[in-house]
């Protein structure tokens, strides 16, 4: 992203969602240069320019824009928090604002896409208004949406179910280890703060009866950083979720690397803790004829926003992503996993629906 584009986005991210009237800027604008003209000019012209342009200026402040049907609506413009370099949220989110961005000049929605720390991230800065969109594990959202601590985080809204994302833990075949008990044998990146992948290290630590000091060390590495340390051999466990196919999982094989199963005891103790996780499988033969199936667990994610945000704007989204679905997984292998969103989904999602996202599921009906 350019340093333009960059100050652009940071402006956006320090305003709050706008509820104030859209007003004719071009108009606003025209008044405003010919009461600046009045000023640098002579008395008589600049008396007549100046009523000329009080007067242009009082009439497009009372009088909103002209606009076509339906397209007089707020939050054209959506800043979608994706999440750090090496992650699988950080391509579907530049593929999904695409694919929005592709669709504009119709739907007049803008698309900007926000590397973040991740889902955690993510769900904090659409409830305080700072983003318009973000993709995130629907377990986070959930625990967001029902905090006590986070600030609107009841605001919360669901737009649309994205892919899933089993936990995949992945050692060193150098380390030694070679059962999931044995990590604390390891240094183990826990993950960046911020992040849901930190989250599910812990999780997953937790359930083992690990904390971080049991370890033989811990990282607090991002998706990327990690990798470069792993294929490095100064970490020997990386533990995340992303979604599959993944360059990042076929780097890690690459320096000899192998994934691990989660045990099913494992999983129901992380399962009593977090009603949203589910049991996953990592297909054999994923990563060539050598990889076999990896039992895991997992969860959804999905794409969400803010109660406050226009219904309009969110309708033509989500009305974008049930149109353009086969696009999107053609488009990005990543979401190989996501599905279409079905009225009967709803009652379950980590969020409540958001209006515009229900209509666009209704069809369109009001």
């Amino acid at each position: 992203m350019t340093d333009f584009f960059a100050y652009s986005a940071w402006l956006e991210l320090t305003q709050p969602i706008s509820v104030q009237p859209k007003r004719n800027a071009s108009a606003t604008a025209t008044a405003t240069a010919t009461i600046t003209a009045a000023r640098q000019s002579g008395w008589r012209w600049s008396v007549w320019a100046l009523v000329i342009g009080l007067a242009t200026l009082f009439f497009c402040m009372a009088v909103p824009a002209i606009a076509a049907e339906g397209d007089d609506f707020h939050d054209k413009l959506m800043l979608l928090g994706t999440g750090p370099l090496g992650g699988s949220l950080e391509p579907i989110g530049n593929t999904l604002c695409e694919a929005i961005n592709a669709k504009r000049s119709a739907t007049l929605v803008r698309c900007l896409p926000m590397n973040s720390a991740g889902s955690l991230f993510n769900a904090n800065a659409v409830a305080n208004g700072s983003l318009q969109l973000g993709l995130g594990q629907e377990d986070l959202v959930a625990q967001t949406h029902k905090s006590m601590t986070v600030k609107k985080g009841s605001q919360l809204r669901a737009v649309a179910l994205m892919h899933t994302t089993p936990i995949a833990v992945m050692v060193r075949k150098a380390s030694g280890i070679t059962a999931l008990e044995q990590i604390r044998q390891g240094r183990v990146n826990v993950g960046n703060r911020g992040s849901g992948d930190r989250l599910n290290a812990l999780a997953v630590m937790k359930a083992l009866n690990l904390r971080e000091s049991d370890l033989a060390g811990a990282t607090d590495l991002s998706a990327s950083e990690s990798a470069e340390a792993f294929c490095k051999g100064t970490v020997d466990v990386v533990i995340n979720a992303l979604a599959h196919p993944s360059a990042f999982y076929k780097r890690l094989l690459d320096c000899d690397g192998e994934f691990l199963d989660i045990p099913s005891e494992v999983i129901v103790k992380m399962q009593s803790d977090n009603i949203w996780l589910r049991p996953m499988a990592i297909a054999a033969g994923l990563y060539g004829s050598a990889q076999q199936l990896v039992n895991t667990v997992g969860m959804r994610n999905l794409l969400f926003t803010h109660a406050e945000v226009d219904d309009e704007a969110i309708f033509r989204v989500a009305t974008l992503i049930r149109t353009q679905f086969k696009k999107l997984l053609d488009d990005q292998p990543a979401l190989s996993t996501m599905v279409q969103m079905e009225i009967g989904d709803v009652p379950g999602l980590g969020a409540p629906l958001h209006p515009g996202a229900l209509r666009a599921l209704q069809g369109g009906k009001r």
